[in-house]
């Protein structure tokens, strides 16, 4: 069996999030030929590319994006264990799952507000689709999940939720011709937005194709703001140089509903956490918390269990 040093994992997510070897080196002190040489060794343990060498900048191969997502995984259990094994006992790991629009300027804000509360609190962030962060809060992989959900999830599920109205997003110059299949850009992952998108269209009977995906927000927004296509995003998150196109050709798309979830068993420090975030995200007052009788009594059928 073999074992993979988790510096080479560590050091393969930093390239793939910083997408820069450069910027992967100087974020370890270390030197931009190191870093070369702990990836190509992790790729000969795992006997595979994990970058697309004929592709421009960072780019991963299909197995590249299968193996980030798990190097991400591993690293977090891994940080979580040394973490309960600190001298500084009183240290709390907080594993935050996000979509992936929010990973900008604006959760880094909520992060130092929230250690700003409480100096203990540690963080490990990763993005990923709506599906994947449910998932991953229902094996204990992580514990605060910051989700858009199709449906309107029920009060024992969601801590906050709060409807979202989705538009279609252009950029300044961008036209259409309705009659061709309407260009999309979307997240590898094949995000909820972009199945939306797909699903709008072909229910008024208008093609579609998904000619741009990436890997992170700033690339996607790039993509639009260039008129490479089109996409869905919360009215509420518009990323910047982008507008809505209210006027435009394309059908109405579905309400939708954002939602901030936690673990079971959670603490206080992580609920609270919890409502920090639904009232910086929320588009207004309309957040809707679990109900007080209600979380009160499912605490307590966990505490009799």
């Amino acid at each position: 069996m073999t074992n993979i040093p988790t510096d080479l994992l560590r050091t393969f997510v930093l390239v793939v999030e910083l997408r820069s070897f450069t910027r992967a080196a100087k974020a370890q002190s270390m030197t931009q030929p190191a870093v070369s040489a702990q990836i190509r060794r992790l790729q000969g343990l795992l006997g595979v590319e994990l970058f697309d060498k004929s592709a421009p900048g960072v780019s991963l191969t299909p197995m590249g994006e299968q193996v980030i997502d798990s190097a991400r995984r591993l690293l977090s259990v891994n940080d979580h264990i040394v973490q309960l094994a600190s001298p500084n006992a009183t240290a709390q790991l907080v594993r935050i799952g996000v979509r992936k629009d929010c990973m900008g300027d604006e959760l880094s804000a909520m992060l130092a507000a929230a250690r700003a509360c409480w100096p203990n609190l540690r963080f490990a962030v990763q993005g990923a689709g709506q599906r994947r962060l449910l998932r991953y809060l229902e094996q204990d992989e992580v514990d605060i999940v910051v989700a858009l959900v199709p449906d309107e999830p029920e009060d024992s599920v969601a801590r906050h939720y709060w409807s979202e109205q989705l538009v279609w997003v252009r950029g300044k110059t961008t036209e259409l011709d309705v009659n061709a299949p309407i260009p999309l850009i979307g997240y590898k992952d094949r995000c909820m937005c972009s199945r939306i998108a797909v699903t709008t269209l072909a229910r008024a009977d208008l093609a579609s194709e998904l000619v741009f995906r990436a890997t992170n927000a700033e690339a996607l927004r790039s993509a639009v703001s260039a008129g490479l296509g089109v996409m869905l995003a919360p009215r509420s998150r518009i990323p910047a140089g982008l507008e809505a196109w209210d006027d435009g050709p394309l059908p109405m798309p579905p309400m939708v509903y954002g939602g901030v979830f936690i673990r079971d068993n959670a603490n206080d420090t992580l609920e609270q956490l919890a409502d920090r975030f639904a009232e910086a995200l929320r588009p207004d007052a309309a957040a809707t918390p679990r109900a007080p009788q209600r979380a009160s009594a499912a605490q307590d059928a966990r505490r009799s269990a």
